[in-house]
């Protein structure tokens, strides 16, 4: 069930651990190539997916940088992060971009961020909205491990965890939980499969800690194709091709936010 194997997908898939990416990739390297190389999972939708009548909005936004390159695409499909070493990958979508890093970045150069991401209050369909994580009456469901069970526990929160997301949106579509934090992108692709099941709270404001900027990660770019990928990523959001792309997958688009 694509439910279940989607619980290997952490957001954005984010692939860029120092370390994973064997050669530089430049510019007259790809198009010299004639593709554009993205590492991918196959099962992981909304993000990506083998399945040729929905890729995933990563993939989409993949294809149409290519485009804007004039050059195709070509995916390299891999499960694991630990993965991406075997094969030879130009990019990543799905890269968060860590405000606070400190010191000189590793790993792959970031281009600048295309979009903002990251966790909603999500409640049952007839549920009032909530506009606070202290107002919910009972225990917030959160996927195991993740970051907002890590946040909640941390603050000593009542939480309950479920193995990956879609079950903690099941949950709450059977009214069997009060509120659940997900991904704006599993709780839109949820929406989108089963509407009126389940609603994101629009009271609600997530705390920075639930907020950051994604971008693409480049593996050991030259300037040139990161400055290409940057032109092709402000063509992208003005002409509404990324914004849309979002939106076939139930998810709303929203800007980056100032650091």
């Amino acid at each position: 069930m694509w439910m279940r194997r989607a619980l290997v997908v952490t957001i954005g898939i984010a692939l860029a651990a120092a370390g994973q990416w064997a050669h530089a990739a430049s510019l007259a390297s790809v198009r010299e190539r004639g593709t554009f190389n993205i590492c991918a999972h196959p099962d992981a939708l909304p993000y990506s997916s083998q399945n040729g009548s929905a890729p995933g909005f990563q993939l989409e936004i993949a294809d149409a940088i290519a485009k804007q390159l004039g050059v195709g695409m070509r995916v390299e499909w891999i499960v694991f992060t630990r993965h991406a070493r075997r094969v030879d990958c130009d990019a990543s979508i799905g890269t968060i971009v860590k405000a606070d890093e400190p010191g000189p970045r590793r790993g792959p150069r970031l281009t600048k961020p295309y979009v903002s991401a990251g966790y909603v209050l999500v409640v049952p369909a007839a549920s009032p909205g909530i506009g606070r994580l202290e107002d919910v009456k009972g225990k917030i469901a959160v996927e195991h491990t993740s970051w907002p069970h890590y946040v909640l526990d941390t603050r000593k929160v009542p939480l309950v965890s479920y193995g990956n997301s879609f079950e903690v949106l099941d949950a709450l579509a059977k009214g069997e939980e009060v509120a659940g934090l997900v991904s704006d992108a599993y709780a839109g692709w949820y929406l989108k499969l089963h509407p009126g099941t389940v609603k994101i709270s629009e009271a609600y404001v997530p705390e920075k800690d639930f907020r950051w900027n994604v971008a693409v990660g480049l593996r050991n770019a030259d300037p040139p194709l990161v400055d290409a990928v940057n032109h092709a990523l402000d063509t992208l959001i003005a002409d509404q091709t990324i914004p849309k792309i979002f939106a076939r997958y139930g998810i709303a688009y929203h800007p980056p936010v100032a650091p």
